[in-house]
């Protein structure tokens, strides 16, 4: 019983010695957007010519995709998941759109990022030279 015992603590002990820890990521975890700079050709504007600038971008700051309750094709898609009992398919479509839909919406959060920037970039550059003052 004794030796049972001396063999299980040793096992233990390898185990135990033989874990480390993974190491800590570099990189960041989550998407973080780049800082929009002016350009030289931006800087030489009007404030006229800045002010179309940013009227024209406004209509591109919105998102015409339908929010995830709403939209009648993520309904479909779930009730699918649910549903679904064709023996190869089991859900499969349905769980491919919902990922589908999540990835269109980041590029469409991602999109709206940029835009966002640019106007604010050209804000900036609008008050830099203290436009209608």
């Amino acid at each position: 019983m004794r030796g049972f015992i001396v063999l299980i603590s040793s096992l233990c002990a390898v185990q135990a010695s033989a874990m480390s820890l993974p190491p800590v990521p570099t990189e960041p975890i989550y998407f973080e957007p780049p800082v929009v700079h002016a350009e030289a050709e931006v800087r030489a504007l009007s404030c006229y010519d800045l002010d179309m600038a940013i009227n024209q971008l406004h209509p591109y700051r919105y998102s015409y995709k339908p929010p995830y309750y709403e939209d009648g094709s993520n309904k479909l898609a779930t009730a699918l998941v649910v549903f679904d009992s064709v023996p190869l398919v089991e859900g499969w479509l349905g769980l491919g759109y919902l990922g589908y839909s999540a990835l269109v919406g980041e590029k469409e959060d991602r999109r709206q990022l940029h835009v966002d920037q640019q106007i604010a970039s050209l804000q900036r550059v609008k008050a830099e030279k203290h436009c209608y003052e």
